[in-house]
């Protein structure tokens, strides 16, 4: 489904062929949005290895905070990570908001580089590792 912009969500997160993937605590509707994914993405269960992209939908500042700091372990040098929280419009209870997403995604070492509107009830913002 592309998004506000026209452009297929897939391609706004970043999916791109060959990718080792891993979706956490994902939303029964997430992969209904993606429509057509890049060939050979393989989707992995657990959070083993190297990960080119990492997508982990949260409700919580404290479920956040207690999972985000693993993430740069099992990212790939040039893999992204993002965090996906329920907007405060969507009527989902929820303590994040993008401020407090970027805050704790800083503390990893990890930087803030693109904010996007997931659906209705998601938004997300996307990490990366800092360019030496």
């Amino acid at each position: 489904m592309a998004g506000y912009s026209g452009t297929p969500l897939a391609k706004k997160l970043g999916f791109k062929e060959g990718q080792n993937a891993i979706i956490i605590n994902e939303p029964k509707e997430f992969k209904g949005l993606l429509e057509e994914l890049p060939p050979n993405i393989t989707f992995k269960k657990k959070l083993a290895g190297s990960f080119d992209y990492i997508h982990f939908f949260c409700k919580s500042k404290d479920e956040l905070s207690k999972n985000f700091s693993k993430f740069p372990d099992f990212l790939a040098d040039k893999g992204m990570v993002w965090i996906s929280w329920p907007k405060m419009s969507s009527g989902v209870k929820t303590d994040l908001k993008e401020d407090t997403v970027r805050e704790i995604g800083l503390k990893t070492g990890l930087v803030d580089v693109k904010v996007c509107a997931i659906d209705s009830v998601w938004s997300g913002l996307l990490f990366r590792r800092r360019k030496s």
